[in-house]
């Protein structure tokens, strides 16, 4: 965010009840200055004790779910998330504990002394009361206010003071970060769920999807295993990339290399060198409407255009939004800044907001207007949005008027289409001199495509507009169909004619809730043109621990009859959320399945031919399910999965070579 406002500070205080019901472990340092455990009511421990007590810890001891809560005490998206975790653990006080991992970022300089002195309050079993004082006050993250808040909370002051230049914790932190980085977790917040990386300030749906599939997983095995061998196996079923090294690292106590962590980050509001992502040397057409676009900067002086498709009510795009802010002090007049709309669709308050902006615009407020609503994105009202327009000395009337006009809605719209054109599916994307740079990432990332751009410019000796549409008159627009893969559909359950003109192969996963989604369309589009062929890959995710029995089952089916198979793949998306080995059994049965035959030489069979296709998908470039093949090239729908975006691919993909 560019600006914190006093609305933040009313969510932090929240935060303030975010302490009952916790308990941690008190440690204290031992002669080599290591941390080591002192008793208290055991909060450090998990079943045998596996935690390391420098770890601060909340919830059950036996909890079956353990999440990593990746953070930093200045950040205000980390403050936000506070309530969301409380609820979680009030919802499944059983299931559910959260570990605190620290990830100070570099240009907040008040957060590695936060975190320090919440280490120092963690050794004297007060971390969590600290952590709920920090978050109430991250405006005010001084020395002082530390000193004071020990003084409340009855810590011993001098062994406190003592602790905060024990330099064992500040190891620990440094190598919170290492790990943290190691692990993709280099922004904040980031969670593993037992090792599956979720990030940022999320609504509380998709933490509890998580959480319960996390559940359904982790529960099975905790009737098998214990103590870190549980650990390890619930953590691997979650993500089998990612899982094991959580453990590792956190748990284990093992440090990651130094090659997997990036730099230190020089100097505030660095994060250090680093190159342009390899993706980002394409560039794509993305022209600048100077009568329509939000523009600040020079634009006749500069050298780089950064396009910016945001949305006013997506945390990472405010983020993105203190980085842009960054890069405008780093670079001056050599930078113009053009913002594109692109509200998301499940995002209600971001088109109002956008059209507020585009209103303001017309009033030559738009940036004012821009900081007031990534400062506010939990009220972004109409309310608000109007005594923003009087605090800005805006004609309200005409505001109010402009923001509903149609000419509004369809800029709003034009921007969205502009997008897709160039391949922005997701929010925040930026296009600098055309090259994409996806998501809120480092302001290092961005400043080495700057840099690269700048040194361009200077040797050709040009600037302005006219160098700009010069450079993207000829750049890339998306196409929704990839380049063709050879992918052999053999032995694969499909529908439709054998030698058909278009086939579409669908890698899917009987557990993931997406599939079921786009299966539906993929069947009306087979019922409204029956010569196109289907084709179902099974693409069992890791994870999802019913999926590969589902698919085994299924293949079974598929050897014994087209007709078995399907009524069985119909059942078992029908019934995703009821899915386990006895009721896909049952179900089989149902569905005319001689299960007899499925013996333990013929699963073996078929698990090695799933392994084949999985392999298939992972050369072809499926990243997660479910993805579709449409004559062999990846579809990537700019509109939807629906049946008439799926014909119009077909017709499409038909004509192609």
């Amino acid at each position: 965010m560019k600006k914190e406002t006093g609305i933040l500070v009313v969510l932090f205080a929240i935060l303030l009840a975010f302490g009952a019901g916790r308990f941690s472990a008190t440690v204290s340092a031992g002669k080599s200055g290591t941390p080591v455990a002192v008793a208290e009511g055991g909060g450090a421990a998990v079943g045998d004790g596996i935690l390391p007590a420098s770890l601060p810890v909340h919830g059950a001891k036996d909890a079956v779910v353990t999440i990593f809560e990746v953070s930093d005490f200045q950040c205000p998206f980390c403050g936000r998330v506070g309530p969301t975790l409380k609820k979680l653990q009030e919802e499944y006080p059983n299931d559910v504990r959260v570990v605190w991992a620290n990830q100070p970022l570099p240009f907040h300089d008040r957060a590695k002394p936060a975190a320090t002195a919440a280490a120092a309050a963690h050794r004297q079993g007060k971390f969590w009361e600290f952590h709920d004082k920090l978050f109430a006050n991250q405006r005010d993250l001084t020395d002082d206010n530390f000193q004071k808040w020990a003084k409340e909370l009855g810590l011993d002051v001098a062994k406190f003071n003592a602790d905060l230049k024990d330099e064992a914790i500040a190891k620990q932190i440094d190598r919170d970060i290492a790990i943290a980085n190691a692990l993709g977790a280099r922004g904040t917040p980031a969670f593993f769920i037992n090792g599956k990386l979720l990030s940022g300030a999320q609504p509380y749906e998709n933490f509890k999807k998580e959480v319960d599939e996390a559940i359904a997983a982790a529960k099975p095995l905790a009737a098998q295993k214990k103590g870190l061998d549980f650990l390890i196996a619930a953590f691997t079923a979650r993500d089998a990339a990612t899982g094991p090294n959580v453990v590792k690292y956190y748990i284990k106590g093992e440090s990651p290399a130094a090659d997997e962590a990036p730099a230190q980050a020089p100097e505030a509001h660095d994060d250090g060198p680093a190159k342009a992502p390899p993706d980002s040397y394409d560039i794509w057409k993305v022209p600048v409407d100077a009568k329509k676009d939000a523009i600040k900067g020079d634009s006749e002086k500069a050298l780089v255009t950064i396009v910016e498709f945001s949305d006013f009510q997506c945390p990472y795009c405010s983020r993105a939004a203190a980085t842009v802010g960054e890069l405008e002090k780093a670079y001056g007049e050599k930078v113009r800044i053009v913002f594109k709309h692109t509200p998301l669709p499940f995002h209600q308050n971001a088109k109002p907001a956008s059209s507020a902006a585009i209103a303001a615009g017309l009033q030559g407020k738009f940036w004012e207007f821009y900081d007031k609503a990534f400062a506010n994105q939990t009220a972004l009202t109409d309310e608000n949005f109007e005594a923003w327009a009087k605090e800005l000395k805006l004609n309200v009337d005409k505001f109010n008027k402009d923001r509903k006009d149609e000419s509004v809605a369809k800029q709003i719209e034009d921007d969205i289409a502009g997008g897709q054109l160039v391949g922005i599916r997701g929010t925040p994307g930026f296009m600098i001199n055309g090259r994409k740079v996806v998501g809120a990432q480092p302001a290092n990332v961005f400043k080495a495509v700057i840099d690269e751009e700048i040194a361009k410019a200077e040797k050709a000796g040009k600037k302005g507009p006219a160098y700009y549409d010069g450079i993207i008159e000829n750049g890339k627009v998306f196409s929704e169909l990839g380049d063709k893969k050879d992918i052999d559909v053999e032995g694969l359950p499909f529908k439709g004619p054998k030698d058909a003109a278009v086939t579409i192969i669908e890698f899917s996963d009987f557990q993931c809730p997406f599939c079921s989604k786009v299966n539906a369309p993929v069947e009306a589009a087979l019922e409204k043109d029956p010569k196109i062929k289907v084709v179902f890959a099974h693409f069992p995710l890791s994870f999802h621990q019913n999926a590969k029995p589902a698919s085994i089952m299924a293949q079974e089916a598929w050897e014994q009859s087209p007709e078995k198979f399907w009524k069985l793949h119909a059942q078992m998306f029908a019934n995703q959320k009821d899915l386990s080995e006895e009721n896909i059994t049952k179900w089989a049965t149902e569905a005319g399945v001689d299960v007899s035959k499925l013996t333990d030489a013929k699963k073996k069979k078929h698990e090695e031919f799933l392994n084949k296709i999985q392999e298939l998908g992972n050369k072809s470039g499926v990243e997660g399910t479910p993805t579709l093949f449409i004559n062999g090239r990846k579809w990537e729908p700019s509109s939807g999965f629906t049946p008439e975006a799926i014909l119009a691919a077909a017709e499409k993909a038909a004509k192609l070579k």
